[in-house]
C-alpha cells in the first residue's frame, strides 16, 4: 500500500506558467496535445504496473479534455510535513509523484516527465475526480492553484481516476485540440501496451464530426509491425523475441517487406525514443551478427562479411524496452543511456532471430537474397557517387549549370526555391536578336558584350495597363550552358530557338510555355514603321512608330521614350512641349537620348545644327552659283516640257492635299460653303439618297444577294430543317414560353443590362478581330468574302460582320479596323525540338518583366527574376523525378534531377550525409497548383524524407504557397490563397467590374507578381515541413508512393470528398 514516503517532492511550479516552453516543448499545438500526453502517461504508468485495463480519453464541447482510467487511483491521504492530500502534492508541485519511488512501480515512462502538476499550472481548470476506497474524491483548481479541500461527494465500487482540464487561452496560442493527432498517439500506446483498451471520443459540436476510435491490440507490437507493414509486400511472417531480467522486459518484431526503406521504431516505457540509444545498437549489432553467421553457415555468402547497413534494407522492426530505472540523455528523452540493456538485447535477438532462421529456411532465403542485392546496389552506390564527384571536379564549377544561385554564403541567410520546368534556368539561344529602342536589334551575346563596356540598352515592353512602352535591359547573361532547346517558328518566318518551357506573351497577356504552343494561340505582337507625311496626321517624317495593342493605334517611339523619362522623373511635362533626340538621330529612340525642350528653343537648336551644316555661308554661295549658270538654266527649261516632271508637278499639288494643314482649311472652307448654301444641301442629300437607291434598284444587285442566301440553305438543308423543327418545339410548349419570358424580365435588370453590353462589347471584338486576322492575304489585305463564309458556315454569333465591326469600334473607318486586324497578334506555324543542346541567355527587365524580341513577339522573364538575387536560388527542374519509393539509391543516383538537387544542397546522401556543408537553410518546393504539381511536390516530399530526413529534422524545408485568385478591379489588385478569401474580397470590393483570374501554374504569373506573392519574405505564405508522427509518414509515403493500388485507391476514395480544387 502507498504511503507518505512514497510520495517524494522534488520542486514546485513557479516557473511554469512563466516559462511554460521549458516542460511542454512550445506554447503552439504540439506544446498543446503534450498536455493529453502528459496526462494518459500516468494511465499507462498504471497498466504497466498491472493496475489499468482501459482508458478513456474525451474532448468535451466546452473545449475541455477528460483523461480517465480503471487504475488504483491517486492517493488521497495526508502528508503529514504539508498537512495536505497526496493528491494535492502531485497536482501543485512539479516532480511529485509515486512513480519515483521503485517500489511504487515496476517501471514508469516518466523519469525525466514533467507530470500533471504542469498540466494543471498551465490550464485554465482542472478537476481530478478520483475512485479510491469505496469513496468518490473531488478537487478543483485554476491555473494550477486549489480553488478548495478535497472533497468526498459520494461513493463507489470502482477504482481510477479521471482528470478533466481546460487548457489556458493566456498561455498557448490555440487551444482547440485535434482529434486525429491525439488519436495516432493512442493508437501507438495500445500497440505497445499488450491488452490495454484505449478508447478516444470527440464529443464537441460542429465543425467537429462525432468521431469514436477505440484501440486494443492483444498481439502488441508484433501487430504493430503489421500496421506498419500493412500496405507493403512482406518475405515473412513477422518474427517476435521477449526475454526479461529482473526488472527490465525486452519486446522485439521484425519483418522484412520489399521496399528499399527501412523503418525502425524502438521505445523505453512507451516513450518513442527517435534518437535510439543502447537498445537500437544492441539490436543492429545482433542483427547483423546472426545474418552473418546464417548465411556463412548455409553458403549464402563467398567472401567478406555482410555489412550493417545492408541488413537494414527494407527491414520493418519494433523494439520495446520496460526498465525500472531508464537514464536517458537530456531531457528530451530521445535517447537510451542505459548500457546493460545492450547486452541483453544482444542477447535476445541473437538467440531468437538464429532460431527463427533455423525454422524458417524459405524467409531465411528471401531475407539474405534481399540484403545482398541491397551490397550489390550499395557498391554500385559508391561508385556512382564516386564518378559524380570526379566529374564535378573536371568541371569549372561544381555547381549545376542550371542553378540560378545566390550570392550570399552564409547558409543560414539563403534560399533556394525548387521550381517546376527548365524555362527558370535559361531563355533563348545567344544569337536571338532582341528589338531595342535604339533603332537596332542586337543579340543577346552582343547586349552582354556591350553590357560590359558600360552601354545603356531599352526595350520595347507591354506595360501593366496593357500599353506598349519602353524599359531599361539589365543583366544581360548566360544563364545556363548546354540546355534542351525547341525551335518556335512564327507566320512571319521568324524562327526562335528557347527553352521548351519559356513562357511567350498571348494577345491577352497571359503567358503560355514554348512547347504548349499551337497555331490557334494568338501571341502579343510588336509592329513597327517609319512615319509618313503622306498619311492622315502625320506630320513629322521618318520617325519611328510601335503598335500599341491596346489603342489598336501607332504611337511614336520617342513618345514611349518620354512617357518612360517622365515616370522616372527625369524631367516634366513642363519643362517644355516638344521631344528633342539630343544626337540628332531620330531613330535612336533610348529615353537617355530624349530631352524635353519648348518649342522656341527646339526650333533655334535645330536651325543652329542647320546653320552648321547646310546652311554655312560657303554651301549657300556654291549653290547660288550653280542656280545662275546657263548649263542649270537650259536643263530645268528642258525637264519642266517633259512630261515625267508634268506628272510629277500633279504630284506635288495631289500631295498639298496631303498636307494636314491645308486639307483642315478646304474643309474648313467648305463647310462654310456647305453650311451657307440650302441649295447645295439639298442637291447633296438627294445625290446620296439616289445613288443607294440606284443600286438597290438594280436587280442584279438584288439577286446577287439573295441567290448568296438561296445558296447558303441550299447548301446546308439541315439547318433549314433544324431551325423549323426547332422552331415548331419551343412554340407549342406554352408553359415554357411563358416561364421563359417571366424569367428574361426579371433578370433583364438596368444593371444587368449594362454589364452584358459590356461584357458582349468587349467579346465581339476579341472574337472578331482575331477571326478576320485568319483571312490575311500575301498582300496583307483581307478576304471578307472567305471570312463572311466563315461566320456563316460557323453560325458564330459573336462574329460581327465586316461593316458592323467597322461601325462599332472604329466610327465606320474600315482603313483603321483594317490595319488593326492586321496588326492584332502573332502566329505560331510550329514548335520543334532541336537535337543540339546550345547555351541559353537571358535579360531582366524591371517592373514590366517582359520584352520583345526582334523577332516580332513579347516573351517575359523567368522566375528567376521574381527573387532577389542576393540571398535566394533558383533551381529547375525537368519533369518529374524519380519515385524513390520504388528504387534503390544506385538507381536514384542515374537521374540528372535528383544528381542535380544533390550537388545543389552541398550536403551528401547517404552514409555521406552532412548537414552542416548544407548550402541552405531554406529549401522551398515552388510548384504549380495542379495534378502534376502536386504529384511533383509529393515526389520531392518523398526523397527528402527518405535520403535526407536530417533536413526535414532541422527545419530547413517549406512548401510555398503561391495563391490561387488574382482579383482585379481597375487599377486595384487583390490576391487570395482559398476560396474563402477569393468571397472576401468579392464581398469587400464589389461584383461590378472585378475580373478573377485562377492561376493553375507560375507560368501565368510575371515575376513581380511571383516576387509580390510568392517569394518576398515579407508578404509570402509558406509552409514548413516537419514530422510530427515519423510512423504516420512512413505509412502515407508508402501509400501515396509505394507498390501497392488497392491501399491507394482506399486513401482516394476516403478522403476525395475533402477536395476543394481540382486541376486536371
Amino acid at each position: 500500500m502507498e504511503n507518505e514516503e512514497r510520495i517524494q517532492v522534488l520542486d514546485g511550479l513557479e516557473a511554469v506558467r512563466s516559462l511554460p516552453g521549458m516542460y511542454i516543448g512550445s506554447t503552439g499545438p504540439v506544446g498543446l496535445h503534450h498536455l493529453v500526453s502528459e496526462v494518459v502517461d500516468n494511465s499507462i504508468d498504471e497498466a504497466m504496473a498491472g493496475h489499468c485495463s482501459t482508458i478513456d480519453v474525451t474532448l468535451n464541447r466546452d473545449g475541455s479534455a477528460t483523461i480517465s482510467d480503471d487504475g488504483r487511483g491517486i492517493p488521497v491521504y495526508i502528508i503529514e510535513d504539508y498537512g495536505k492530500p497526496a493528491v494535492e502534492i502531485v497536482m501543485t508541485t512539479l516532480h511529485a509523484g509515486g512513480k519515483f519511488d521503485k517500489s511504487t512501480y515496476k517501471v514508469s515512462g516518466g523519469l525525466h516527465g514533467v507530470g500533471v502538476s504542469v498540466v494543471n499550472a498551465l490550464s485554465e481548470w482542472l478537476r481530478v475526480e478520483i475512485h479510491r476506497g469505496g469513496k468518490v474524491h473531488v478537487q478543483e483548481y485554476a491555473r494550477g492553484v486549489p480553488k478548495g479541500d478535497l472533497l468526498v461527494i459520494g461513493e463507489t465500487d470502482r477504482t481510477g481516476t479521471a482528470i478533466i482540464f481546460k487548457p489556458d487561452p493566456r498561455i498557448f496560442q490555440e487551444t482547440e485540440f485535434t482529434f486525429g493527432t491525439l488519436s495516432k498517439r493512442l493508437r501507438e500506446l495500445a500497440y505497445l501496451n499488450r491488452g490495454v483498451r484505449i478508447v478516444i471520443k470527440d464529443e464537441r459540436d460542429e465543425p467537429y464530426p462525432p468521431s469514436v476510435d477505440t484501440y486494443q491490440f492483444d498481439g502488441g507490437i508484433v501487430s504493430f509491425v503489421e500496421y506498419l507493414n500493412e500496405n507493403k509486400n512482406t518475405l515473412h511472417d513477422p518474427a517476435y523475441f521477449k526475454k526479461q531480467k529482473d526488472s527490465t522486459d525486452i519486446e522485439i518484431a521484425i519483418q522484412y517487406n520489399e521496399g528499399y526503406a527501412d523503418n525502425i521504431l524502438s521505445f523505453v516505457n512507451s516513450i518513442n525514443t527517435k534518437e535510439g540509444g543502447t537498445h537500437l545498437s544492441g539490436f543492429k549489432t545482433a542483427l547483423t551478427r546472426s545474418i552473418n553467421r546464417y548465411a556463412k553457415a548455409n553458403n549464402l555468402v563467398k567472401n567478406g562479411d555482410i555489412s550493417g547497413r545492408d541488413t537494414l534494407e527494407g527491414l520493418t522492426a519494433v523494439i520495446s524496452a520496460r526498465l525500472a530505472s531508464p537514464q536517458f540523455e537530456g531531457q528530451t528523452k530521445m535517447k537510451l543511456g542505459n548500457i546493460e540493456v545492450k547486452g541483453l538485447v544482444q542477447s535476445l535477438v541473437g538467440e531468437g532471430l538464429d532460431e527463427f532462421l533455423e525454422e524458417n529456411p524459405k524467409a531465411a532465403k528471401k531475407i539474405i537474397d534481399k540484403i545482398l542485392e541491397a551490397a550489390k546496389a550499395w557498391e554500385a552506390a559508391k561508385k556512382a557517387r564516386e564518378l559524380t564527384r570526379r566529374k564535378s571536379a573536371l568541371e569549372t564549377s561544381s555547381l549545376p549549370g542550371k542553378l540560378a544561385d545566390c550570392s550570399e554564403r552564409d547558409p543560414a541567410k539563403s534560399e533556394i526555391y525548387l521550381v517546376e520546368g527548365d524555362s527558370a534556368g535559361g531563355c533563348f539561344h545567344g544569337d536571338t536578336e532582341v528589338a531595342l529602342a535604339d533603332g537596332r536589334r542586337l543579340s543577346f551575346k552582343e547586349i552582354v558584350t556591350e553590357q560590359s563596356m558600360g552601354k545603356d540598352h531599352f526595350c520595347y515592353t507591354i506595360r501593366r495597363d496593357g500599353q506598349v512602352g519602353l524599359e531599361r535591359i539589365r543583366n544581360a547573361r548566360m544563364t545556363r550552358a548546354n540546355a534542351e532547346v525547341v525551335r518556335v517558328t512564327l507566320d512571319t518566318g521568324e524562327t526562335l530557338i528557347c527553352t521548351p518551357d519559356h513562357p511567350f506573351m498571348l494577345r491577352d497577356s497571359s503567358y503560355k510555355p514554348a512547347a504548349a504552343l499551337t497555331p490557334d494561340d494568338s501571341i502579343m505582337p510588336l509592329y513597327r514603321k517609319l512615319s509618313d507625311i503622306s498619311e492622315s496626321g502625320i506630320t513629322i517624317d521618318k520617325y519611328e512608330m510601335a503598335w500599341d495593342p491596346r489603342s489598336e493605334t501607332w504611337l511614336f517611339t520617342h513618345v514611349l521614350a518620354d512617357w518612360y523619362n517622365r515616370w522616372q522623373g527625369v524631367y516634366a511635362k513642363a519643362d517644355g512641349d516638344h521631344c528633342h533626340h539630343t544626337d540628332f538621330n531620330k531613330h535612336n529612340n533610348n529615353p537617355t537620348n530624349i530631352r524635353r525642350l519648348p518649342r522656341d528653343e527646339h526650333m533655334e537648336l535645330h536651325r543652329v545644327h542647320i546653320n552648321r551644316t547646310l546652311h554655312t555661308p560657303e554651301a549657300i554661295e556654291k549653290c547660288r552659283k550653280i542656280h545662275q549658270s546657263e548649263e542649270f538654266r537650259a536643263m530645268m527649261s528642258e525637264r519642266m516640257l517633259q512630261p515625267e516632271t508634268r506628272q510629277i508637278m500633279s504630284e506635288q499639288a495631289n500631295a498639298q492635299w496631303e498636307d494636314v494643314a491645308y486639307k483642315a482649311y478646304m474643309v474648313e472652307r467648305w463647310r462654310a460653303f456647305y453650311d451657307a448654301n440650302e441649295d447645295y444641301r439639298q442637291e447633296n442629300n438627294q445625290r446620296l439618297y439616289q445613288a443607294q437607291h440606284e443600286y438597290w434598284s438594280d436587280e442584279d444587285n438584288r439577286q446577287a444577294q439573295a441567290e448568296r442566301v438561296r445558296q447558303y440553305f441550299t447548301d446546308h438543308p439541315e439547318v433549314r430543317g433544324a431551325f423549323s423543327e426547332c422552331a415548331k418545339q419551343q412554340w407549342q410548349d406554352k408553359d415554357l414560353l411563358e416561364w421563359r419570358r417571366e424569367k428574361t424580365r426579371q433578370q433583364w435588370t438596368p444593371e444587368f443590362r449594362a454589364k452584358r453590353h459590356a461584357a458582349l462589347h468587349r467579346t465581339y471584338y476579341a472574337k472578331t478581330i482575331a477571326a478576320l486576322k485568319q483571312f490575311r492575304t500575301e498582300q496583307d489585305e483581307l478576304d471578307l468574302d472567305a471570312y463572311c463564309a466563315h461566320r456563316l458556315a460557323t453560325r458564330d454569333s459573336t462574329l460581327l460582320r465586316f461593316d458592323s465591326f467597322c461601325r462599332r469600334y472604329f466610327d465606320g473607318d474600315a482603313m483603321r479596323a483594317h490595319e488593326a486586324v492586321l496588326n492584332h497578334n502573332h502566329r505560331i506555324v510550329s514548335v520543334e525540338r532541336v537535337d543540339e543542346r546550345v547555351d541559353v541567355y537571358d535579360i531582366e527587365v524591371p517592373g514590366t518583366h517582359n520584352f520583345a524580341l526582334a523577332g516580332g513577339v513579347f516573351v517575359h522573364n523567368s522566375a528567376k527574376q521574381g527573387r532577389d538575387r542576393k540571398f535566394q536560388a533558383i533551381l529547375p527542374l525537368r519533369g518529374k523525378i524519380l519515385n524513390v519509393e520504388k528504387a534503390r539509391l544506385h538507381k536514384i543516383l542515374r537521374n540528372n534531377e535528383i544528381r542535380t538537387m544533390i550537388t545543389a544542397f552541398g550536403a551528401g546522401i547517404g552514409e555521406e550525409f552532412d548537414i552542416t556543408k548544407a548550402r541552405y537553410h531554406k529549401i522551398s518546393i515552388m510548384t504549380d497548383a495542379d495534378v502534376d504539381g502536386s504529384h511533383i511536390r509529393t515526389l520531392l516530399l518523398t526523397f527528402l524524407y527518405r535520403y535526407m530526413p536530417e533536413l526535414i529534422e532541422a527545419g530547413y524545408v517549406y512548401i510555398a504557397q503561391p495563391p490561387l485568385y488574382q482579383v482585379k478591379k481597375g487599377k486595384v489588385r487583390r490576391y487570395a490563397f482559398t476560396d474563402e478569401e477569393l468571397n472576401a474580397i468579392r464581398e469587400e470590393i464589389g461584383e461590378t467590374g472585378v475580373t478573377v483570374q485562377r492561376y493553375k501554374g507560375l507560368g501565368e504569373m510575371n515575376p513581380s507578381q511571383l516576387w509580390e506573392t510568392t517569394m518576398d519574405p515579407e508578404t509570402r505564405t509558406m509552409l514548413q515541413v516537419t514530422i510530427e508522427d515519423a510512423m504516420e509518414a512512413d505509412r502515407m509515403f508508402t501509400i501515396l508512393m509505394g507498390d501497392a493500388v488497392e491501399p491507394r485507391r482506399a486513401f482516394i476514395e476516403e478522403h476525395a470528398r475533402e477536395v476543394e480544387n481540382l486541376d486536371v
